[in-house]
């Protein structure tokens, strides 16, 4: 038997209100998202300041009815800096007699037909709760389990971890969606089985806390998810470069004239692709940033928790996740861009080995425009000087047919003399 008195289900969803570089229009857009998720005709009272927690509506909890009259339940929308936050609380109103677990299907579906899809959300958490009947003796393992497969289905979680929160048993499960596949979410379930009332009640004075550490959590994961997104754009990026690099490096690739102006597109294309590396470099470097300032707030958040907490609950589960953060997501994004920042060089010098061939092709193709324009020159010179003297010419070869055609007689004189100073310079430069 999995039964609890007093089943509470709340959802904790959480979107940005103003993500980086983000226009008016943008921050609007989110805003009137946001709203969507609330009853018609709610007005938010949301300024531009920053700050770590704030209560958008007045008063704070907007109840809701259910057509369900066994069902109560309430919205409750803060912002905590650049980020919306939203817990949806439904619960049965009996909180004297106890409930199956199947009814916290019944709460989701609930939850599921007032959270509206469009708002785009960068992470969410799910909270069961519930104390025993002193009636009956039960495992809360067994009970915490039965709990998470009512409220999923395909029965699919990849981690579970115990620990124990004023007094009473507290429960994790992550769900088995991998972070490295770059999945939307990661399935974050917390169950906490109380003891007896008396908790139950005690624990309704840290939804506070848990929207901020939830928060935080979400916030880690999301960044994390997003670099790795950031990290493929760069490898394709870096591909690219090289795709083009191996073109250029053919053996006889400088030797064809009509890829001259071929390399000149090659380059302003790598040279596109290296501004747009930069930008992703970049925000791989923010989204570290991100990860770590949030570790730092979640850090603080839960050694609040455990402070208002009972000195003997054992959280630890909540405080392996900062290890997580700390030595893989962390870590991991540390190498990233390192790696990436000696990608970056490694295109920098691809860039500049193209730009010398080409510097190196232009001063080949300049030179021998400047020797052609220089024969010709002289050649022309030539003709030039012989045009009055081959009238009298005839003073000098009279026995020949010479005279007859003075144009093509001075011609031929200038390009020998124009294929004699091409010699000449070839001799000497």
């Amino acid at each position: 038997m999995s039964d609890l008195i007093y089943p509470t289900l709340d959802l904790f969803i959480y979107a940005l209100n103003t993500p980086l570089n983000a226009t008016y229009e943008e921050t609007q857009k989110n805003k009137i998202a946001f709203l969507s998720q609330l009853p018609d005709g709610t007005q938010i009272d949301d300024s531009d300041s920053e700050t770590e927690y704030s209560k958008l509506t007045k008063p704070a909890q907007i109840d809701f009815k259910s057509n369900d009259e066994e069902l109560e339940g309430y919205y409750y929308p803060v912002r905590l800096n650049d980020t919306y936050g939203l817990q949806i609380d439904c619960s049965v109103k009996n909180q004297t007699d106890p409930q199956p677990a199947k009814r916290f299907k019944t709460l989701k579906t609930e939850i599921d037909s007032r959270h509206h899809k469009e708002l785009v959300a960068i992470g969410q958490t799910w909270l069961l709760s519930g104390y025993l009947s002193k009636d009956f003796f039960q495992n809360p393992e067994d009970i915490a389990q039965d709990c998470y497969y009512a409220l999923f289905e395909d029965n699919n979680y990849q981690q579970k971890s115990s620990g124990t929160f004023l007094g009473s048993s507290i429960f994790e499960f992550l769900g088995s969606r991998n972070l490295d596949r770059n999945e939307s979410s990661d399935r974050h379930v917390i169950i906490a089985i109380y003891s007896n009332r008396e908790s139950a009640e005690k624990a309704a004075e840290f939804y506070s806390d848990w929207m901020g550490l939830f928060c935080y959590r979400n916030k880690i994961t999301w960044a994390y998810r997003q670099s790795r997104l950031v990290k493929e754009s760069l490898i394709k990026h870096y591909k690219k470069v090289e795709e083009n690099r191996k073109i250029i490096d053919q053996s006889d690739y400088w030797q064809k004239k009509q890829n001259f102006a071929i390399s000149r597109k090659i380059l302003n294309n790598i040279s596109d692709i290296l501004q747009q590396y930069t930008i992703d470099l970049l925000k791989l470097s923010f989204q570290k940033k991100i990860i770590e300032i949030n570790l730092s707030n979640y850090q603080t958040r839960l050694n609040l928790i455990k402070e208002k907490a009972n000195r003997s609950d054992r959280l630890d589960f909540l405080e392996n996740f900062s290890d997580l953060a700390t030595k893989k997501y962390l870590l991991q994004l540390t190498k990233d861009i390192e790696n990436m920042q000696l990608g970056l060089q490694l295109l920098k010098d691809t860039i500049n080995a193209i730009r010398s061939h080409i510097e190196v092709e232009k001063a080949a193709r300049d030179r021998n425009f400047q020797e052609f324009v220089a024969v010709v020159g002289a050649g022309v010179a030539t003709v030039s000087l012989l045009k009055e003297p081959v009238k009298d010419c005839k003073d000098i070869f009279s026995k020949t047919d010479i005279c007859n055609y003075p144009f093509s007689f001075s011609l031929a004189i200038g390009v020998l003399v124009g294929f004699g100073f091409w010699l000449l310079r070839k001799r000497l430069l």
